[in-house]
């Protein structure tokens, strides 16, 4: 197990790897997300309209959110966060390797 520093970095590369247009489409992927409990299944689901509504905030593809849009996003993303909380260890481990890594035949 990596204590302290080497944690932190060994996190920080496993953070900087998702490539969240990867994570979308691996999301997306109703066959592929269907083989997960409905928890992950759920928090799938959210990931990618929370994903679309960062899109839209960063590129204003659609005007300004207000703040009762934005409450509600954060509720959103609390649920989806709950979802993964929720499943089991093995589990979210198994999605996390689905979402970072690219599928071979």
């Amino acid at each position: 197990m990596l204590m302290g520093k080497g944690r932190n970095e060994a996190w920080y590369q496993a953070y900087r790897a998702l490539e969240h247009g990867h994570a979308r489409k691996a999301c997306r992927n109703a066959g592929a997300v269907r083989r997960f409990p409905l928890d992950i299944q759920r928090f799938a689901d959210r990931f990618v309209v929370l994903q679309d509504a960062r899109h839209r905030a960063d590129y204003a593809l659609d005007g300004l959110y207000y703040k009762l849009d934005v409450l509600e996003l954060i509720d959103l993303a609390e649920t989806a966060i709950g979802f993964l909380e929720d499943a089991d260890a093995t589990h979210r481990r198994s999605f996390a390797a689905h979402v970072l890594f690219k599928q071979r035949p």
